[in-house]
């Protein structure tokens, strides 16, 4: 229990970071599109809904039809 730091200033580091994080992600899975060792459509999928939560929300209802 070394960390001192409340739940939410853990919150708003991460989403100061989200957007490279999601950089990054959209970046490698572009990469993977081209190299067959690294899943690219997965990791363009991540990215895109890191940066569009919403589009999570609208993915997940529409999955959900099908259970």
């Amino acid at each position: 229990m070394s960390d001192t730091n409340p739940l939410w200033q853990d919150i708003i580091k991460f989403s100061r970071n989200k957007s490279k994080l999601a950089i990054g992600f959209i970046l490698l899975g572009l990469l993977g599109l081209i190299l067959p060792v690294i899943p690219g459509i997965l990791l363009l999928t991540v990215g895109v809904f890191l940066l569009k939560p919403e589009w999570y929300e609208s993915f997940r209802r529409w999955f959900e039809k099908f259970n």
